[in-house]
């Protein structure tokens, strides 16, 4: 068994403070912050009034404080978005300088608790991530927060706006609620009406799994074929590819069909 360690270079940190944060953020994101308690982490989004994805991020609980771990090239775009529904509520939102680390296995088996770390909701296989001042002092190899995310990939998990655009997807096709990114019985939330319904009716149309390529090629977008020749249709697209590994949003109707990326055959994982 080995366990990695990595500094993920591509996150940032909001803190979320204030007497009203917490009815602040439950009316607007999609999970519920008023019932997990302190040293607590959770995935939330904030979505479109049509019910697609603006941001998904991961909020950890504090006793005095919500913060949020997102993505690094969108903190001031969030920033500024959470400050429109503001208005005069006492709530504070800043940007803190924090560094997050990660710490996985190789193997995709949870890791054990750590001090100081806490465990990703998204997936077992992501393992623990855990907020400092500066790099943890620990006895683990270091890898790169590439390496972080091609172990990600392989997990199946989505993020950012490079494999979500904003405005432009729904998050169930891309596995929140398997995520538990979306909690159902809270209560009113940006975008619930349409994500409620989807939910309900059990019916998508796609959705995204975690595919191995035969050949290292491939770019977010290029489309997935089934069929032959004139026959040939559009089965899916690429999101997201590391090396062999890749993320693709399938039909549900094609999965189960010989599918190919550029004329070379993929697998679903």
């Amino acid at each position: 068994m080995s366990i990695f360690q990595a500094l993920l270079t591509d996150r940032a940190v909001l803190r979320i403070g204030g007497n009203d944060r917490i009815d602040f953020m439950q009316n607007l994101v999609t999970q519920d912050v008023a019932r997990p308690q302190s040293g607590t982490c959770v995935m939330a989004a904030l979505l479109t009034p049509q019910g697609k994805l603006l941001y998904d991020f991961l909020i950890y609980v504090e006793d005095n404080a919500l913060l949020i771990d997102c993505e690094a090239a969108k903190l001031e775009a969030l920033a500024k978005k959470l400050s429109l529904y503001k208005l005069r509520a006492d709530v504070t939102i800043q940007a803190i300088d924090l560094h997050i680390h990660a710490l996985w296995q190789e193997d995709g088996l949870p890791c054990p608790p750590m001090k100081e770390f806490y465990q990703d909701p998204r997936n077992d296989g992501l393992g623990l991530r855990g907020f400092f001042n500066s790099s943890p002092d620990i006895a683990l190899p270091e890898r790169s927060s590439d390496d972080w995310h091609a172990n990600r990939i392989q997990c199946g998990v989505p993020q950012g706006a490079m494999e979500m655009p904003p405005g432009s997807v729904f998050p169930l096709e891309y596995g929140f609620a398997d995520m538990q990114a979306i909690d159902f019985q809270k209560g009113c939330f940006v975008g619930q009406e349409v994500t409620s319904r989807t939910h309900r009716k059990g019916s998508l149309r796609k959705k995204l799994y975690p595919i191995v390529l035969s050949q290292a090629a491939g770019a977010s977008g290029d489309k997935l074929m089934t069929g032959n020749g004139d026959a040939q249709r559009i089965g899916g697209e690429l999101v997201a590819r590391h090396e062999m590994l890749g993320l693709a949003l399938i039909r549900e109707d094609a999965k189960t069909e010989r599918l190919t990326l550029n004329d070379a055959d993929i697998t679903i994982q």
